[in-house]
C-alpha cells in the first residue's frame, strides 16, 4: 500500500482520556472497553463528543506490556472522575497520513509517516496518535476501516 504523507495544522483539542495497561495480544480487548468508558462518560457529564477517537501509546512496549492513551475530544471540560481525565491535546504542526485497512497492517503508515518526518528534516513533538474515523462499529468489513495516523512535529 502506498501512504501519501501531508504537513497538517493540528488544533487544540480538549478530550476526556484515559490510560490503559494490557498486553500485545490484550490490545483489541482493552481499546473496546477503554473507548466504551470514554463515551459512557461524555454522555453521563452531558460532554458531545466533537470528533472520532484516538489512541496514542504511551510508552515503549516492554516484555509484551503495552501502555495506551485513550482520548475522545469532546464539548465540555468535566471534572475528572476515577480513571478518566479530562487533557487539553496541543494545537501544532503533524505529519498525517491515511490508513485503509485492518489495523493489524497500520505499522506501514507509521513507517511513511516517519520516512516522511526524517526526509524533510522535521523533528517528533508528542507521541504518535491514530484517529479511528471508521471502524468496527461502523464497518463490518476490516478492508473498510480509515484511521488517521498523526505524529505531532516541532515547529521548526
Amino acid at each position: 500500500m502506498t501512504y501519501d504523507v501531508t504537513l497538517t495544522e493540528l488544533a487544540s483539542t480538549t478530550t476526556c482520556h484515559q490510560r490503559v495497561h494490557t498486553t500485545a495480544a490484550g490490545i483489541a480487548g482493552a481499546v473496546g472497553r477503554g473507548l466504551q468508558e470514554l463515551y459512557e462518560f461524555a454522555a453521563d457529564c452531558s460532554a458531545t463528543p466533537t470528533g472520532p477517537p484516538q489512541l496514542a501509546l504511551a510508552g515503549p512496549l516492554t516484555d509484551g506490556d503495552v501502555t495506551l492513551d485513550l482520548y475522545l475530544p469532546i464539548s465540555a471540560t468535566p471534572a475528572a472522575r476515577g480513571p478518566i481525565d479530562v487533557v487539553v491535546l496541543p494545537e501544532g504542526p503533524a505529519a498525517q497520513t491515511f490508513h485503509h485497512g485492518r489495523y493489524e497492517d497500520i505499522p506501514a503508515a507509521y513507517e511513511a509517516v516517519f520516512a516522511w518526518i526524517r526526509e524533510h528534516g522535521r523533528h517528533q513533538a508528542g507521541p504518535p496518535r491514530e484517529l479511528y474515523l471508521t471502524g468496527p462499529d461502523t464497518a463490518t468489513n476490516p478492508a473498510d476501516y480509515l484511521t488517521e495516523v498523526v505524529v505531532p512535529l516541532r515547529r521548526d
